[in-house]
This record gives C-alpha cells, sequence and structure tokens, in this order.
C-alpha cells in the first residue's frame, strides 16, 4: 500500500483517467464526502460555465448551437476540470478543492495546466524527432512526422481540450489507446515513443532493418511496435547466452528455447522471463530509471506473447530465426 492508499479515503487507482471528474465526484458520494446536494450545486456551475464558454464560442447563449457543438465544448470544459483535479495527488483534497472553491476556479487553473502541458509536448517533439530511428516503416514515419505535427497545429484548448485530432495509428508497446485523451493522450506518447527511441538507438540500426526484414519482408508497410520486436528478440539472445548486441539467433538456438520452454507451466515461463528481464535492465539502462520502468510496465502482455507461440509451436515468429536473416 502507498502512501497516498494511506493518508486518502478515496483511492486514485481506482478512479478512471478517461473520465476522472465523474469517477471523482462517484467516489466522493459513495464514501459521504459530498452530498445530493452538493452534486447538484457542481450541475449548476457547470451549467453556467457552459453558457459562458458558448458565448465566447460564437456571443450566443447555448440554446442557439448545435447539439454535437455543445456536447464537445461541455466535454471540453471537464475535461480542462479533470487536468487540474488530476494535480491533487490525493483525491480527497481534489474533492474539497472543487467544493469549497467551485467549478470556474478548477476550470481556469486546469487551462492554465493545459497551456503549460502543451510548451512541455513541443520540447517533447523536438527531441523526439531528434532521436527517431532512421527505420522505413509508414505508420512509424507518419505518426511521429505527420500526426503529432497536425496535433499541435489544429489541437483546441478552449473548446475541444478533449480531442486529440491526429491517427495514431503507431502502436506503442505501452497502448494507451482508450486509456487517455487530448494533451494527456499526446504528452505520454511522446514520452513513451522517446523512451522506445532511446532503448532502440542501443543497437545497430542496420541490425535493426535486417530483423524486422526478417520479420516480414513488408515491415514498412506493417503497423508493428518496433520496440516490441526488438525487446523479444533481445530476450531471445539472453536465453541462448547470445551477445545481445547480435539481435538474431540461429535456428538451433530457437530449438534450444522451444526444449526450455516448452512442457512448462506459465509461473515457471513467467519467472525465466522475468530474470531475463532483470538481465537487460542491469546490462543496457542500469543509470535510467524511466527506461527501465518502461520496459518493465507491460511484461505480462510479453509472456502472453512467447507463452501463446511456444504452445502454438510459431516461436520462429517471435523470436526471428538466422534463416530469415541476411546478416547475423
Amino acid at each position: 500500500m502507498n502512501e497516498i492508499d494511506i493518508i486518502s479515503t478515496i483511492k486514485r487507482k481506482n478512479l478512471d483517467e478517461k473520465n476522472y471528474f465523474n469517477s471523482l465526484i462517484e467516489a466522493a458520494y459513495e464514501e459521504k464526502m459530498i452530498t445530493e446536494t452538493d452534486i447538484l450545486n457542481l450541475q449548476i456551475q457547470i451549467l453556467q460555465l457552459l453558457d459562458e464558454i458558448v458565448y465566447k464560442y460564437n456571443g450566443l447563449d447555448s440554446s442557439s448551437i448545435r447539439k454535437e457543438i455543445l456536447e464537445d465544448i461541455s466535454n471540453s470544459n471537464i475535461y480542462t476540470i479533470s487536468i487540474y483535479l488530476k494535480s491533487f495527488k490525493n483525491p480527497d483534497e481534489a474533492v474539497k478543492n472543487i467544493k469549497g472553491q467551485g467549478v470556474k476556479i478548477a476550470y481556469r487553473e486546469g487551462r492554465k495546466k493545459i497551456d503549460r502541458m502543451l510548451n512541455i509536448i513541443r520540447i517533447m517533439y523536438i527531441r523526439v524527432k531528434e532521436n527517431k530511428l532512421n527505420i522505413e516503416n509508414d505508420t512509424y514515419n507518419d505518426t511521429i512526422i505527420g500526426g503529432i505535427q497536425g496535433f499541435l497545429k489544429i489541437y483546441d484548448p478552449d473548446f475541444k481540450a478533449q480531442d486529440m485530432k491526429i491517427t495514431a495509428d503507431y502502436p506503442l508497446y505501452n497502448n494507451l489507446i482508450g486509456k487517455l485523451e487530448g494533451v494527456e493522450f499526446i504528452k505520454e506518447y511522446l514520452s513513451s515513443i522517446y523512451l522506445e527511441n532511446l532503448f532502440c538507438k542501443k543497437f545497430s540500426e542496420e541490425k535493426i532493418k535486417y530483423l524486422l526484414y526478417g520479420y516480414s519482408q513488408d515491415y514498412k508497410d506493417l503497423i508493428i511496435n518496433i520496440f516490441e520486436v526488438v525487446l523479444l528478440e533481445i530476450i531471445a539472445c539472453k536465453l541462448v547466452k547470445r551477445n545481445i548486441q547480435d539481435l538474431c539467433i540461429s535456428i538451433s538456438e530457437l530449438n534450444e528455447i522451444y526444449l526450455m520452454l516448452e512442457n512448462k507451466d506459465k509461473s515457471k515461463v513467467v519467472n525465466i522471463i522475468n530474470q531475463v528481464y532483470e538481465e537487460i535492465c542491469n546490462e543496457l539502462i542500469i543509470d535510467n530509471k524511466e527506461l527501465k520502468s518502461y520496459i518493465k510496465k507491460n511484461p505480462s502482455s510479453i509472456i502472453e506473447i512467447i507463452t501463446n507461440a511456444v504452445r502454438q509451436k510459431t516461436l520462429d515468429k517471435v523470436f526471428i530465426p538466422q534463416k530469415y536473416l541476411t546478416i547475423c
């Protein structure tokens, strides 16, 4: 149990990050921290705020605007308020703040935070372009260059703060789809891509290209996560005690991994992969805690990929053997 759990009645981990305001208010009501009268008061304040923002939008009241635009602006307001409330590490304090200071102050502070996050995103975007891999993969390149740039050009923090207006086709190892929206999503997305690139930069780009070619001759057109393909091959190298910088294994080594993992229950496979994870982290990223944490964030998906491949005897599609590669 962490410190926040100890001192907070409402547990942050139980709240919906995508619908933070509503889930916070629901949790506060269940814990009897607010009453039905408090909720009604907040609803009235939200409607008043909506009227003000709509007037700013077109100089008219909310009754003269299309329903879908009204919904967009209302969702934008709630999103902005949520951005501010998330800044309280203790959800109980967030409830006290919105109850005591009201919706308008929360919106104003949230709007300031969005502006600060946009400035951070612009800096992060420069860093991501600087450490971008020189790999020909359409979704990777189009998302990093065109997608993020498009977001920064058309993002509307006043009336559509929750919107991304970006086709984030390039998948992340740390899947964010459906978990975050708006500037939160873009900020986390850029941070994830930066860390993935930073990790891949520890290896020869030529060997990464050959690895991807071994994964599929059409890798340029595929929607794949480059980091995941590289990480899996590093795991394979570690399992057979090969130099991880090789980024490939032989057919005999692939068979060795089959013998190592097949007929073992999942808990033993998990232990083996977790041990390899630790070895990779200790060997490659001793000083970068953020990158180390990122690699360890989603081991269950990697383990699932490996265990399924062992069971289905398709491990050669996960750990790419030398026969598909021109160099090794």
